[in-house]
């Protein structure tokens, strides 16, 4: 497993070679996603549990995180308004913040500790069937368009080969550090798009320009229609502004 998942961050065309034509390859591709998952899930659910270990620290995690936000909206936003929705928030973000301090002192079912261990176990069960419905979702639509562009590959060589693309999102182990996440996912994201691309390429015996179409269509397409669906709510909604002058 270790060789598929290095294999797959490499760009190892013999490897996929040999996972396309392996009676297992959706079998071996699902045991890579367990695999990155429950990494993913075991390390992120820790640090949540480090950063939530008390009342006191989760208050003050969410307190830096607010503060965080309120921080990156101040410098992103051109509107004017902005100071004054600054001055409510920080006028009234002492009483939010005592709201929910005394919302975790509130007695639960079960003792804090049992309910922080059952939020890890949640955690890292969920990370993989996270990945393996968006790599499912991928894989199907990619199959699709591939397929119109005269690939050869089957359904299960796609899913097999498709699951390689989410061995970089072990990376998304490392998006507890503080200022990096963001850039961490990032990475990780554009390194299985590659991957995602490579691995489309070699399952349907097409060339990466098609490949590379047949991962973008579908995903390219949303955008653009909700951009028209957008465009069209805001016509329709000036129709009515002016059919119906105040």
């Amino acid at each position: 497993m270790i060789e598929l998942f290095n294999g797959a961050l490499t760009l190892n065309r013999q490897l996929m070679l040999g996972l396309r034509e392996a009676p297992d390859t959706i079998q071996r591709g699902f045991l890579l996603i367990l695999l990155v998952g429950v990494l993913v899930g075991g390390v992120n659910g820790i640090s949540n549990l480090l950063s939530t270990a008390t009342p006191e620290q989760a208050l003050e995690n969410f307190r830096r995180e607010l503060e965080t936000q309120i921080d990156q909206l101040v410098l992103t936003s051109n509107d004017p308004n902005m100071a004054e929705v600054t001055r409510v928030i920080n006028e009234n973000k002492e009483p939010f913040f005592a709201l929910i301090n005394d919302i975790q002192l509130l007695p639960t079912a079960l003792p804090r500790p049992a309910g922080q261990l059952f939020q890890l176990l949640a955690t890292t069960i969920s990370s993989p069937l996270s990945y393996l419905s968006s790599m499912l979702l991928a894989a199907v639509a990619t199959h699709i368009v591939a397929r119109r562009l005269n690939g050869q590959g089957s359904l299960q060589q796609m899913i097999g080969l498709s699951s390689l693309s989410v061995a970089p999102h072990a990376l998304d182990a490392l998006a507890f550090i503080p200022g990096l996440g963001g850039t961490i996912t990032l990475i990780a994201w554009a390194w299985g798009l590659v991957v995602l691309i490579v691995a489309t390429s070699i399952a349907h015996r097409i060339d990466s320009s098609r490949a590379t179409m047949a991962v973008l269509f579908i995903p390219l397409l949303m955008v653009v229609l909700i951009g028209l669906a957008c465009c069209l709510l805001l016509v329709f909604a000036g129709v009515l502004a002016g059919a119906n002058p105040v």
